[in-house]
């Protein structure tokens, strides 16, 4: 597996380029702000093609850039059902941000009954509610990689004061869904530095308590 991590926006966002071994396949989870072109730019210098753009969480900083990487790539767009009718909402001018962003429609709905194949790559959807409605992880379990949005952090977790958020049930949905996954898996969340899930279950403030 190939990971590039483009950091970009007000919010410093994480999004990822992730290619497979050996088909030329690759998926972006996550659009930041101003990233589309950096993005699909890597994707041709890796010789891949983009077959998938999938949102954790449907909040502005996360999908900015969706509109323009469905336009250069052709992807097909997924995200969870609970989370696309916020893709609706003027987000950014909500945020006191003085622009629109332009519109997505996804192609099909994020379940966890259906993973994502991405060549040899096959990501695990699971559903992590309580920063938003449909706030989804990533899971490659050959790989041992875990794309977590904004449900878990390096030292942190996903705020639960937006509309929508639930902070006894986002703890329920790390420690039900993320942690039994094992020590030794790598996470890659929307903000922030790559941390393990070892590292989170022994240090991090919310999940020791």
């Amino acid at each position: 597996m190939r990971i590039e991590t483009f950091v970009a926006g007000p919010a410093e966002t994480n999004g990822f380029l992730v290619a497979d071994h050996a088909d030329g396949k690759a998926l972006i989870i996550d659009a930041p702000q101003g990233t589309a072109a950096g993005m699909v730019a890597k994707a041709r210098l890796w010789n891949t093609s983009v077959t998938y753009l999938l949102n954790t969480p449907a909040h502005w900083d996360h999908y900015w850039d969706n509109a323009e990487i469905l336009k250069l790539t052709g992807a097909k767009f997924g995200i969870h059902a609970e989370s696309a009718p916020l893709l609706k909402l003027p987000q950014a001018r909500l945020w006191g941000l003085d622009t629109d962003i332009a519109p997505s429609t996804p192609d099909f709905f994020l379940t966890e009954e259906t993973p994502v194949i991405v060549g040899d790559l096959k990501f695990e959807i699971f559903h992590c509610p309580g920063h938003c409605p449909g706030s989804v992880a990533l899971f490659e379990r050959k790989e041992r990689i875990l794309f977590t949005g904004d449900v878990l952090f390096a030292g942190t977790i996903g705020r639960t004061d937006l509309p929508g958020g639930n902070f006894e049930q986002l703890l329920d949905s790390i420690r039900r869904q993320l942690l039994p996954l094992g020590d030794d898996v790598k996470v890659y969340a929307g903000h922030g530095p790559v941390t393990t899930i070892g590292q989170e279950r022994r240090m991090n403030e919310f999940l020791i308590r």
